[in-house]
């Protein structure tokens, strides 16, 4: 079942309570059933679920390759200018425990609703699509340091992902304005972790 498709975009949490609707069974799903539920609704909503979705249940193991594989996909994709969505089998298949997946939309959403009120249309040139390459430069870079290894590290830019996907969606260029700034930072953390390892092992 996936979510209905609406000429006007809907709020963000609107969306995540219908999710939740959705996906309360029990058992497991996969990433392919997730991403069937999510509906074809571009690329800056898929980014923002499973970004948000890394965020609030990073602690299960692996979790941020599941989420992480799928970012880098989507971001390679709109680099490429592609303009729906496509995934291999092998990232399909890949499943989620149901009940890590309904708890964390249900924190997710306790966040996304606090930050609402502060969304809206700035800045919107920083929307067009003309940029949606060089988002999607961004997307990337974010995407790969997610599906590291590094435990906690993959949150930081999960959160870049997800403040871009919501500039996207929203059209508000502020948002994208603070994930770029969240990149940088990103790349920065990254670079002194390279450094910290390369003494240790030097």
């Amino acid at each position: 079942m996936s979510l209905p498709e609406t000429d006007e975009p809907q709020r963000i949490s609107d969306i995540m309570r219908q999710l939740m609707d959705t996906a309360a069974t029990e058992g497991t799903v996969t990433v392919g059933y997730l991403l069937h539920m999510f509906g074809v609704r571009g690329f800056a909503f898929l980014l923002l679920m499973l970004s948000l979705l890394n965020i609030v249940i990073f602690m299960v193991p692996f979790i941020s390759i599941l989420f992480g594989l799928p970012m880098v996909i989507l971001a390679v994709q709109m680099v490429l200018g592609l303009h729906a969505p496509i995934f291999p089998q092998v990232t399909r298949r890949q499943t989620i425990q149901r009940v890590a997946l309904t708890q964390g939309l249900q924190r997710a959403l306790y966040g996304v609703e606090k930050i609402e009120n502060y969304i809206k249309p700035r800045l919107m040139f920083l929307t067009h699509p003309f940029f949606n390459r060089v988002h999607g430069m961004l997307a990337l870079i974010l995407a790969v340091m997610v599906t590291l290894p590094i435990p906690l590290f993959n949150v930081p830019p999960s959160i870049g992902l997800a403040l871009l996907a919501i500039g996207m969606l929203q059209r508000d260029g502020i948002f994208i304005l603070l994930a770029y700034t969240v990149g940088f930072w990103c790349l920065i953390l990254f670079k002194s972790l390279g450094h910290i390892a390369h003494a240790l092992t030097s």
